[in-house]
């Protein structure tokens, strides 16, 4: 004789297996693909229309344009990396973000940065910023007068104290550039 939690067992049992059989056989029902017909259309003939006015532009507006684009390539590379650097500190680096940056400057604005470094004393408690960079934009840029403008929204954890005690504060840098020697140097670098 079987008790009543054995019969409620089989009858699971049957029904699982039942449901089984059932998805199988779904399975194999619309699994199996009609077969498909081949129909072989013959070779359409493709005609091509002359193009009559073709837009040109001559060698000299393509070198133009050629120039003007590495131009703004070189302004916006030169930001990136300036403005990760130099918004970048920390005390014990002994201000190391801007020495490492002075290449990137005018003649003036490099003069300036290293009056300050011969002055400037870092706190002793432990103090630092990391910049990263999320918007570039080219405000302006004149290439005959040789002076550009740029504004960089970044992102800037500040920690002091510590480096567990740390804030997020977003803020805008404006960076002027000039061409000295052939090349574009910032300026100045100002924090909105």
């Amino acid at each position: 004789m079987m008790t009543r939690k054995t019969r409620l067992t089989i009858l699971a049992l049957i029904v699982l297996v039942f449901l089984l059989l059932l998805i199988w056989l779904l399975l194999f029902l619309f699994s199996k693909k009609a077969p498909s017909e081949v129909v072989e259309e013959p070779p359409q003939e493709v005609v091509v229309d002359p193009i009559t006015s073709r837009p040109t532009i001559s060698q000299k507006e393509f070198e133009a344009e050629k120039e003007t684009r590495t131009i703004s390539a070189d302004v916006l590379s030169l930001s990136k990396s300036f403005v990760t650097r130099y918004g970048s500190y920390s005390n014990e680096a002994d201000f190391g973000n801007l020495v490492d940056v002075l290449p990137l400057m005018s003649t003036a604005f490099a003069t300036q940065t290293e009056a300050f470094i011969s002055t400037a004393v870092a706190p002793e408690e432990h103090y630092g910023v990391t910049t990263s960079i999320i918007t570039v934009k080219v405000n302006s840029q004149d290439d005959d007068a040789g002076e550009a403008q740029v504004t960089i929204m970044t992102q800037r954890e500040e920690a002091i104290g510590s480096t567990q005690n740390v804030t997020v504060k977003y803020q805008e840098i404006i960076l002027t550039f000039v061409m000295e020697d052939g090349s574009w140097k910032v300026d100045s670098a100002t924090w909105q």
